[in-house]
């Protein structure tokens, strides 16, 4: 059966997977981490028989949907910046920064970012096979080598495994890239940590990270759909945690946004904490004077007053100022009616008041999106396992761990990407200087 090499849109070299294959070093997973560590093993020996195998027909497919398409690659202020932007660049990744240090590829398009590493192996001569899928792996210490069985064909994709045929692959070497559990549509289903568990390793609780927070206790069927620029605050038990500034977005079950996501990487439970330990507050403030907006709309409804009998609706008094779901829920949460009279503002108590909620608009948190919908995992093989300046298993020999599968997930901006080639740039140079 013939698989192809998924090359640099649509170089194919018809590689046929045998029954049983050899090589120096066996990468399973053709991700970002993946393909860095393949890359960076064969630069740095060019003598090594490098294989790489990726369950799905295309590669990188979770990195082509990163930054929706545009590929915040890495960040300024991520840890080994410098080494992974001159690794990058190596490549041929040009990249362009915006004014909070996130870098993407200067073409804003992730497909070009992955199609790119695909050429580079294919240049370097890294036996690719996508549509080839590991189900177990083992380590014969005898040997010493990695025995991994793969499927090729029906299970790759589809999860159909009726029809598919069998492999084994033996390694001198093993690098495993397979990612964490969030976004399974990409092929990300968690079975690196199954694998990593029966070799030794430490699997902390995973959960899902960097994903929308479901919330109660608001009228969200005014807000779906509304974005807002606001500093979102996050407390646990009335203690604040973490704060981010920058756009919400307010769904049917809660809240979403890149700011929303950092927090919910943030709500760590210990025993006996539920989500009501949390709570999410909004300031809608920062770019307003609401408390002088009011206090003037409230003498321009008094001198309207006299001069007329139309009336005014206090909600009538937001236009402009906030989006009507947003208002709505800024009035509700201060205590009043939105079709009360705007004369309410006569009162500078009742001013203060609306001042206060849309300074703290708050959210009680219900629940958090599952894999589905998260960007990371949080979690995985604990970091004192794995030699941090190699990436190799403290436990087992020849053995390379990178990626999501480790107990590493960043915040949004570029942090998890970083992450990914960096341990696989790392991993694939101390790699293949040790065999």
């Amino acid at each position: 059966m013939s698989h192809k090499y998924r090359g640099n849109k649509g170089g194919d070299l018809g590689l046929k997977l045998p029954k049983t294959l050899r090589g120096d070093i066996l990468i399973i997973g053709g991700g970002p981490a993946g393909m860095a560590a393949a890359i960076s093993a064969k630069r740095s020996n060019s003598k090594l028989d490098v294989v790489l195998i990726e369950k799905n027909e295309i590669m990188g497919r979770k990195l082509r949907a990163t930054g929706n398409g545009r590929c915040n690659i890495t960040n300024v202020n991520a840890e080994g910046y410098s080494e992974v932007i001159s690794f990058l660049s190596s490549l041929g990744i040009v990249t362009k920064s915006n004014e909070n240090g996130f870098l993407y590829p200067a073409s804003e398009s992730a497909a070009d970012v992955s199609e790119l590493l695909e050429l580079r192996l294919k240049q370097l001569g890294v036996k690719v096979y996508t549509g080839v899928t590991a189900l177990e792996v083992s380590y014969a210490s005898d040997k010493p080598e990695f025995v991994t069985s793969v499927s090729i064909g029906g299970a790759s994709s589809q999860g159909k495994s009726a029809n598919a045929l069998k492999c084994t692959v033996y390694s001198s070497a093993l690098v495993i890239a397979v990612g964490g559990k969030s976004a399974p549509v990409y092929g990300s289903t968690g079975e690196g940590y199954r694998w990593l568990r029966g070799l030794g390793h430490t699997v902390t609780r995973l959960v899902p990270s960097l994903a929308p927070i479901e919330c109660g206790g608001a009228d969200l069927s005014k807000l779906t759909g509304t974005r807002v620029r606001a500093e979102a605050k996050l407390f646990k038990n009335g203690e604040e945690i973490h704060r981010e500034d920058g756009e919400i977005q307010f769904t049917k079950f809660g809240l979403s946004g890149i700011c929303i996501f950092n927090l919910s990487k943030m709500m760590r439970f210990e025993p006996g904490d539920t989500f009501s330990s949390f709570e999410i507050v909004l300031d809608l403030c920062r770019e307003i004077d609401l408390g002088d907006v009011l206090k003037c709309a409230a003498e321009r409804t008094g001198s309207i007053r006299n001069e007329s009998f139309v009336s005014e609706k206090l909600v009538d008094v937001f236009k402009t100022i906030f989006k009507e779901g947003v208002a709505l829920e800024i009035i509700r949460q201060a205590g009043f009616k939105a079709d009360e009279d705007s004369l309410v503002l006569s009162s500078e108590e009742a001013r203060d008041k609306l001042v206060a909620s849309a300074s703290a608009l708050k959210f009680q948190p219900t629940g958090q999106k599952g894999w589905k919908e998260a960007q990371c995992t949080s979690g995985g093989v604990v970091e004192s396992e794995v030699d941090q300046s190699s990436f190799e298993s403290n436990l087992v020999k020849n053995l390379y761990i990178v990626g999501e599968v480790l107990d590493y997930d960043g915040f949004c901006g570029g942090y998890n990407l970083n992450h990914a080639f960096l341990s696989g740039k790392r991993a694939g140079a101390a790699v293949a200087d040790r065999i």
